[in-house]
Protein backbone atom coordinates (compact mmCIF):
# COMPACT_ATOMS: atom_id res chain seq x y z
CA UNK A 1 0.00 0.00 0.00
CA UNK A 2 1.05 3.38 -0.68
CA UNK A 3 2.57 5.77 1.86
CA UNK A 4 0.56 8.22 3.24
CA UNK A 5 0.10 11.58 4.90
CA UNK A 6 -1.97 14.23 6.76
CA UNK A 7 -3.90 16.54 4.72
CA UNK A 8 -6.60 19.13 6.02
CA UNK A 9 -9.73 19.45 3.37
CA UNK A 10 -12.90 20.61 2.73
CA UNK A 11 -12.44 23.75 5.53
CA UNK A 12 -15.61 25.70 5.73
CA UNK A 13 -15.57 28.96 4.07
CA UNK A 14 -17.25 30.63 7.43
CA UNK A 15 -15.83 28.54 10.53
CA UNK A 16 -17.93 27.67 13.04
CA UNK A 17 -17.10 26.57 17.02
CA UNK A 18 -14.03 24.41 17.13
CA UNK A 19 -15.44 22.16 19.49
CA UNK A 20 -18.29 20.87 17.01
CA UNK A 21 -15.08 19.15 15.68
CA UNK A 22 -17.15 20.46 11.87
CA UNK A 23 -14.74 23.26 10.24
CA UNK A 24 -12.66 20.69 8.26
CA UNK A 25 -11.62 17.51 7.98
CA UNK A 26 -8.04 15.94 8.82
CA UNK A 27 -7.44 12.53 6.84
CA UNK A 28 -4.35 10.17 5.98
CA UNK A 29 -4.15 9.88 2.68
CA UNK A 30 -1.59 8.52 -0.40
CA UNK A 31 1.52 10.80 -0.40
CA UNK A 32 1.81 10.02 -4.66
CA UNK A 33 -0.60 8.37 -7.15
CA UNK A 34 -0.03 7.21 -10.64
CA UNK A 35 -2.60 8.63 -13.36
CA UNK A 36 -5.64 6.54 -13.96
CA UNK A 37 -6.40 4.47 -17.30
CA UNK A 38 -9.99 4.64 -17.69
CA UNK A 39 -12.15 4.33 -20.32
CA UNK A 40 -13.14 7.06 -22.29
CA UNK A 41 -16.36 7.21 -24.60
CA UNK A 42 -16.10 10.88 -26.57
CA UNK A 43 -18.73 11.57 -28.75
CA UNK A 44 -18.95 13.99 -31.78
CA UNK A 45 -18.95 17.29 -30.71
CA UNK A 46 -16.04 17.30 -28.08
CA UNK A 47 -12.83 17.70 -28.50
CA UNK A 48 -9.57 17.06 -26.82
CA UNK A 49 -8.58 20.64 -25.22
CA UNK A 50 -5.15 22.10 -26.55
CA UNK A 51 -4.47 23.82 -23.46
CA UNK A 52 -5.40 22.47 -20.22
CA UNK A 53 -4.07 25.54 -18.25
CA UNK A 54 -7.28 27.64 -19.89
CA UNK A 55 -8.90 26.13 -16.48
CA UNK A 56 -6.11 26.41 -13.93
CA UNK A 57 -7.38 29.57 -12.33
CA UNK A 58 -10.56 27.75 -11.26
CA UNK A 59 -11.48 27.11 -7.88
CA UNK A 60 -12.00 23.59 -6.24
CA UNK A 61 -13.94 23.32 -3.41
CA UNK A 62 -11.90 20.81 -1.24
CA UNK A 63 -8.98 22.98 -0.68
CA UNK A 64 -5.95 24.21 -1.04
CA UNK A 65 -3.76 21.41 0.43
CA UNK A 66 -6.08 18.85 -2.06
CA UNK A 67 -4.30 21.60 -5.20
CA UNK A 68 -0.90 20.35 -3.81
CA UNK A 69 -1.36 17.03 -3.39
CA UNK A 70 -2.25 16.86 -7.07
CA UNK A 71 -0.11 19.49 -8.40
CA UNK A 72 1.89 17.03 -10.31
CA UNK A 73 -1.03 14.89 -11.81
CA UNK A 74 -1.47 14.99 -15.73
CA UNK A 75 -4.60 16.97 -17.22
CA UNK A 76 -6.73 15.47 -19.35
CA UNK A 77 -8.91 17.99 -21.11
CA UNK A 78 -12.07 18.39 -23.33
CA UNK A 79 -13.56 21.11 -24.81
CA UNK A 80 -17.30 22.26 -27.01
CA UNK A 81 -16.88 24.72 -29.61
CA UNK A 82 -19.47 27.72 -29.23
CA UNK A 83 -23.15 26.52 -30.18
CA UNK A 84 -22.10 22.90 -30.24
CA UNK A 85 -25.35 21.14 -28.96
CA UNK A 86 -23.88 17.16 -27.68
CA UNK A 87 -26.23 14.94 -27.59
CA UNK A 88 -24.30 11.86 -25.83
CA UNK A 89 -22.47 11.80 -22.84
CA UNK A 90 -18.53 11.82 -22.17
CA UNK A 91 -18.24 8.63 -20.32
CA UNK A 92 -15.03 7.88 -17.97
CA UNK A 93 -15.21 4.55 -16.70
CA UNK A 94 -12.15 3.45 -14.22
CA UNK A 95 -11.92 0.24 -12.80
CA UNK A 96 -9.29 0.60 -9.84
CA UNK A 97 -7.26 -2.44 -8.65
CA UNK A 98 -6.34 -3.54 -5.53
CA UNK A 99 -3.94 -1.70 -3.99
CA UNK A 100 -3.61 1.26 -6.32
CA UNK A 101 -3.18 4.88 -5.89
CA UNK A 102 -4.89 6.87 -8.64
CA UNK A 103 -4.38 10.77 -8.93
CA UNK A 104 -6.41 12.11 -12.11
CA UNK A 105 -7.19 15.81 -13.12
CA UNK A 106 -9.71 17.15 -16.15
CA UNK A 107 -10.19 20.64 -17.40
CA UNK A 108 -13.39 21.04 -19.19
CA UNK A 109 -14.06 24.06 -21.67
CA UNK A 110 -17.56 24.69 -22.74
CA UNK A 111 -17.76 27.19 -25.18
CA UNK A 112 -20.79 30.05 -25.55
CA UNK A 113 -24.35 28.65 -25.88
CA UNK A 114 -22.77 24.94 -26.06
CA UNK A 115 -24.30 21.84 -24.26
CA UNK A 116 -22.15 18.96 -23.16
CA UNK A 117 -22.57 15.77 -20.62
CA UNK A 118 -19.82 14.41 -18.66
CA UNK A 119 -20.32 11.19 -17.05
CA UNK A 120 -17.08 9.64 -14.56
CA UNK A 121 -18.24 6.27 -13.05
CA UNK A 122 -15.42 5.06 -10.69
CA UNK A 123 -15.98 1.21 -9.23
CA UNK A 124 -13.30 -1.36 -8.00
CA UNK A 125 -13.01 -5.14 -7.65
CA UNK A 126 -15.14 -6.13 -4.57
CA UNK A 127 -12.61 -7.11 -2.01
CA UNK A 128 -10.16 -4.21 -3.70
CA UNK A 129 -8.45 -0.89 -1.49
CA UNK A 130 -6.53 1.54 -2.23
CA UNK A 131 -6.43 5.47 -2.65
CA UNK A 132 -8.38 7.77 -5.80
CA UNK A 133 -8.36 11.46 -6.07
CA UNK A 134 -10.01 13.29 -8.85
CA UNK A 135 -10.43 16.74 -9.31
CA UNK A 136 -12.41 18.44 -12.48
CA UNK A 137 -12.97 21.87 -13.00
CA UNK A 138 -15.15 23.52 -15.84
CA UNK A 139 -15.65 26.77 -18.09
CA UNK A 140 -19.34 27.48 -18.74
CA UNK A 141 -19.60 30.05 -21.55
CA UNK A 142 -22.02 32.47 -21.85
CA UNK A 143 -25.67 31.02 -22.45
CA UNK A 144 -23.73 27.18 -21.81
CA UNK A 145 -25.17 24.37 -20.17
CA UNK A 146 -22.91 21.70 -18.32
CA UNK A 147 -23.93 18.45 -16.19
CA UNK A 148 -21.25 16.50 -14.48
CA UNK A 149 -22.14 13.42 -13.14
CA UNK A 150 -20.15 11.57 -10.96
CA UNK A 151 -20.75 8.04 -9.40
CA UNK A 152 -18.89 6.14 -7.16
CA UNK A 153 -19.17 2.94 -6.36
CA UNK A 154 -15.60 1.16 -4.89
CA UNK A 155 -15.16 -1.36 -2.11
CA UNK A 156 -15.08 -0.74 1.23
CA UNK A 157 -11.38 -0.91 1.85
CA UNK A 158 -11.51 2.36 -0.74
CA UNK A 159 -10.33 5.72 0.10
CA UNK A 160 -11.70 8.38 -2.34
CA UNK A 161 -11.54 12.07 -2.51
CA UNK A 162 -13.44 14.33 -5.69
CA UNK A 163 -13.11 17.73 -5.63
CA UNK A 164 -14.58 20.10 -9.06
CA UNK A 165 -15.02 23.75 -9.41
CA UNK A 166 -16.70 25.49 -12.08
CA UNK A 167 -16.87 29.17 -13.13
CA UNK A 168 -20.22 29.94 -14.95
CA UNK A 169 -20.54 32.70 -17.24
CA UNK A 170 -23.62 35.01 -17.87
CA UNK A 171 -26.61 33.25 -18.59
CA UNK A 172 -24.66 29.74 -17.95
CA UNK A 173 -25.88 26.76 -16.56
CA UNK A 174 -23.66 24.55 -14.26
CA UNK A 175 -25.35 21.08 -12.68
CA UNK A 176 -23.14 18.36 -10.73
CA UNK A 177 -24.69 15.43 -9.58
CA UNK A 178 -22.64 13.36 -6.95
CA UNK A 179 -23.36 9.92 -5.93
CA UNK A 180 -22.12 7.25 -3.76
CA UNK A 181 -22.87 3.93 -2.85
CA UNK A 182 -20.35 2.68 -0.77
CA UNK A 183 -16.41 3.52 -0.34
CA UNK A 184 -14.99 3.26 3.52
CA UNK A 185 -14.05 6.89 3.05
CA UNK A 186 -15.43 9.70 0.72
CA UNK A 187 -14.73 13.42 0.37
CA UNK A 188 -16.53 15.35 -1.59
CA UNK A 189 -15.67 18.83 -2.98
CA UNK A 190 -17.26 21.51 -4.73
CA UNK A 191 -17.12 25.13 -5.94
CA UNK A 192 -18.95 27.38 -8.35
CA UNK A 193 -18.52 30.81 -9.30
CA UNK A 194 -21.78 32.46 -10.73
CA UNK A 195 -19.52 35.21 -12.18
CA UNK A 196 -21.86 36.47 -14.82
CA UNK A 197 -25.64 37.60 -15.00
CA UNK A 198 -28.57 35.11 -14.51
CA UNK A 199 -26.00 32.51 -14.32
CA UNK A 200 -27.40 28.92 -12.20
CA UNK A 201 -25.79 26.33 -10.54
CA UNK A 202 -27.38 22.99 -9.35
CA UNK A 203 -26.27 20.34 -7.31
CA UNK A 204 -27.43 17.26 -6.39
CA UNK A 205 -25.80 14.45 -4.19
CA UNK A 206 -27.38 11.11 -2.65
CA UNK A 207 -25.42 8.96 -0.69
CA UNK A 208 -25.17 5.45 1.28
CA UNK A 209 -22.84 4.96 4.20
CA UNK A 210 -22.49 1.93 6.36
CA UNK A 211 -20.75 0.65 8.79
CA UNK A 212 -18.00 2.82 10.78
CA UNK A 213 -17.29 4.52 6.98
CA UNK A 214 -16.94 8.23 6.53
CA UNK A 215 -18.74 10.54 4.27
CA UNK A 216 -17.66 13.90 3.88
CA UNK A 217 -18.96 16.70 1.82
CA UNK A 218 -18.60 20.66 1.43
CA UNK A 219 -20.01 22.68 -1.16
CA UNK A 220 -19.78 26.12 -1.76
CA UNK A 221 -20.87 28.49 -4.24
CA UNK A 222 -20.11 32.01 -4.51
CA UNK A 223 -22.72 34.52 -6.52
CA UNK A 224 -20.97 37.87 -7.62
CA UNK A 225 -23.55 38.34 -10.83
CA UNK A 226 -27.04 39.94 -10.79
CA UNK A 227 -30.00 37.87 -11.04
CA UNK A 228 -28.26 34.29 -10.05
CA UNK A 229 -29.47 31.14 -8.74
CA UNK A 230 -28.65 28.56 -6.69
CA UNK A 231 -30.02 25.27 -5.53
CA UNK A 232 -28.51 22.69 -3.70
CA UNK A 233 -30.35 19.52 -2.06
CA UNK A 234 -28.93 15.97 -0.48
CA UNK A 235 -30.44 12.93 0.22
CA UNK A 236 -28.55 10.58 1.67
CA UNK A 237 -28.62 6.91 3.89
CA UNK A 238 -26.75 6.63 7.28
CA UNK A 239 -26.62 3.10 8.70
CA UNK A 240 -24.76 1.47 11.54
CA UNK A 241 -22.14 3.39 13.29
CA UNK A 242 -21.19 5.69 10.08
CA UNK A 243 -19.77 9.45 10.03
CA UNK A 244 -21.67 12.06 7.61
CA UNK A 245 -20.65 15.58 8.10
CA UNK A 246 -21.98 18.07 4.99
CA UNK A 247 -20.95 21.48 4.73
CA UNK A 248 -22.94 23.93 2.55
CA UNK A 249 -22.80 27.66 1.80
CA UNK A 250 -24.67 29.87 -0.18
CA UNK A 251 -22.40 33.15 -0.51
CA UNK A 252 -23.99 36.63 -1.74
CA UNK A 253 -21.29 38.76 -2.34
CA UNK A 254 -22.10 42.63 -2.58
CA UNK A 255 -23.66 43.40 -5.92
CA UNK A 256 -25.16 40.21 -6.47
CA UNK A 257 -28.90 41.91 -6.20
CA UNK A 258 -31.79 40.08 -7.08
CA UNK A 259 -29.94 36.87 -6.52
CA UNK A 260 -31.24 33.74 -4.76
CA UNK A 261 -30.24 30.15 -3.19
CA UNK A 262 -31.34 27.28 -1.60
CA UNK A 263 -29.60 24.96 0.39
CA UNK A 264 -31.72 21.40 1.67
CA UNK A 265 -30.67 17.79 2.75
CA UNK A 266 -32.97 15.02 3.84
CA UNK A 267 -31.41 12.47 5.92
CA UNK A 268 -32.72 8.68 6.93
CA UNK A 269 -31.31 7.05 9.77
CA UNK A 270 -31.42 3.68 9.91
CA UNK A 271 -29.93 3.29 13.03
CA UNK A 272 -28.88 4.91 16.14
CA UNK A 273 -25.10 4.72 16.30
CA UNK A 274 -25.12 6.84 13.15
CA UNK A 275 -23.26 10.31 13.74
CA UNK A 276 -24.56 13.30 11.00
CA UNK A 277 -23.78 16.72 11.45
CA UNK A 278 -24.97 18.73 9.18
CA UNK A 279 -24.02 22.83 8.65
CA UNK A 280 -26.30 24.69 6.16
CA UNK A 281 -24.63 28.52 5.93
CA UNK A 282 -26.20 31.41 3.87
CA UNK A 283 -23.79 34.63 4.14
CA UNK A 284 -24.93 37.71 2.81
CA UNK A 285 -23.13 40.91 1.42
CA UNK A 286 -25.72 42.09 -0.33
CA UNK A 287 -29.07 43.16 1.13
CA UNK A 288 -31.80 42.64 -2.02
CA UNK A 289 -31.08 38.65 -2.15
CA UNK A 290 -33.16 35.60 -1.43
CA UNK A 291 -31.14 32.76 0.80
CA UNK A 292 -33.11 29.90 2.15
CA UNK A 293 -31.71 26.33 3.71
CA UNK A 294 -33.20 23.43 5.26
CA UNK A 295 -32.86 20.27 7.00
CA UNK A 296 -34.54 17.11 7.29
CA UNK A 297 -33.07 14.25 9.63
CA UNK A 298 -34.22 11.19 11.17
CA UNK A 299 -36.04 7.81 11.02
CA UNK A 300 -39.20 7.21 9.26
CA UNK A 301 -42.53 9.05 10.34
CA UNK A 302 -44.59 6.59 12.73
CA UNK A 303 -47.84 7.66 10.77
CA UNK A 304 -45.75 6.37 7.50
CA UNK A 305 -44.72 2.76 9.25
CA UNK A 306 -48.13 2.35 10.67
CA UNK A 307 -50.00 2.95 6.87
CA UNK A 308 -47.02 0.73 4.88
CA UNK A 309 -47.36 -2.52 8.05
CA UNK A 310 -50.94 -2.06 7.79
CA UNK A 311 -50.23 -3.40 3.49
CA UNK A 312 -48.56 -6.14 5.09
CA UNK A 313 -45.00 -4.82 4.66
CA UNK A 314 -42.68 -5.63 7.56
CA UNK A 315 -41.14 -2.58 9.27
CA UNK A 316 -37.50 -3.68 8.02
CA UNK A 317 -38.72 -4.35 5.03
CA UNK A 318 -39.82 -0.52 4.89
CA UNK A 319 -37.07 0.80 5.56
CA UNK A 320 -34.89 -0.65 2.96
CA UNK A 321 -37.90 -0.28 0.32
CA UNK A 322 -37.39 4.00 1.65
CA UNK A 323 -34.03 3.57 1.79
CA UNK A 324 -33.25 2.11 -2.07
CA UNK A 325 -35.85 5.37 -3.09
CA UNK A 326 -33.92 7.78 -1.79
CA UNK A 327 -31.05 7.25 -3.55
CA UNK A 328 -33.20 6.34 -6.49
CA UNK A 329 -34.78 9.73 -6.90
CA UNK A 330 -31.23 11.58 -6.98
CA UNK A 331 -29.95 8.62 -9.95
CA UNK A 332 -32.90 9.80 -11.88
CA UNK A 333 -31.56 13.38 -11.89
CA UNK A 334 -29.42 12.45 -14.30
CA UNK A 335 -29.59 13.34 -17.81
CA UNK A 336 -28.96 9.86 -19.59
CA UNK A 337 -31.37 7.08 -19.31
CA UNK A 338 -28.57 4.36 -19.71
CA UNK A 339 -26.68 5.61 -16.75
CA UNK A 340 -30.36 5.47 -14.94
CA UNK A 341 -31.05 2.51 -15.69
CA UNK A 342 -27.60 0.92 -14.73
CA UNK A 343 -28.15 2.53 -11.61
CA UNK A 344 -31.33 2.04 -10.80
CA UNK A 345 -30.48 -1.54 -11.06
CA UNK A 346 -27.35 -1.63 -9.13
CA UNK A 347 -29.12 0.12 -6.13
CA UNK A 348 -32.30 -2.67 -6.15
CA UNK A 349 -29.06 -4.89 -6.24
CA UNK A 350 -27.38 -3.57 -2.94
Amino acid sequence: MAEVKSITLNRMKMITWRWLKMNERTVEFAVEGTAGAPEVLQPVGVDTLADASVAADVKCGAGPEVDALLADAAVKGFSVAEGVVVEEPVRIKYELADGASTFDKYAVVVGDHAKVTLIMDVQSAADAAGYAAFQTRVKVGKGAEVSLVQIHRCATGYHIIDDFGADVDETGSFKAIQIAFTGKENDLGGQVELNGDKAQCFIRSGYLTADDHVMDINYYVNHTGCECETDIYTSGVLRDKCLKVFRTTIDFQPGAVKSQGEENENVLLMNNGVTNKTVPTILCGEEDVSGEHGCTVGRLADDLIFYLESRGIPNEEIYEMMAKARLEATIRQIPDEKTVEELVEFNNNL
